[in-house]
């Protein structure tokens, strides 16, 4: 992250989490606590086969295996999607956005077939619009070619 941006060290909505950490051992070891305390507290199990931890591909095999040893998670790779945002550490390409122009892109395919009125296709619009996170699309600025085969 940028240094000027918020300090951010964790994201979560519903039951999805994402939290952003080093990988030295003390704060893996303080997150690890946290997770069992949660799970202590609240009766829910955290579902360590759904569970995944994310590192830079040149970082060495030793850290990787010592995070995989603390975490109990499976290592995943780059880019994936949470709540339906591509996330990378790398820059933002076409190809990291095909499930959301697919996901548009059927979304119109249902009503290509049939002729619409202006106002039909004022509601295929919205409905449109209303189906796919709008928000998602404005929070991680998408390069222009995106944008360009979403419109």
């Amino acid at each position: 992250m940028p240094k000027w941006s918020a300090n951010l060290n964790h994201l979560a909505y519903a039951d999805d989490t994402i939290d952003f950490a080093s990988a030295d051992a003390k704060s893996l070891e303080l997150i690890m606590d946290t997770l069992k305390a949660y799970e202590y507290s609240s009766g829910q199990l955290i579902n360590k086969r759904k569970s995944s931890f994310y590192m830079h591909s040149k970082v060495s095999n030793v850290l990787v295996q010592q995070v995989e040893q603390l975490a109990s998670f499976k290592r995943g790779n780059f880019p994936f999607t949470y709540l339906g945002c591509p996330i990378t550490h790398a820059r933002k390409r076409k190809v990291d956005y095909t499930d959301l122009i697919k996901r548009i892109r059927d979304k119109l395919q249902t009503w290509k077939s049939k002729l619409l009125s202006p106002g039909g296709k004022a509601v295929l619009i919205k409905s449109v619009c209303q189906s796919v996170p709008i928000d998602i699309i404005s929070a991680i600025r998408p390069p222009k070619c995106v944008i360009k085969e979403i419109q």
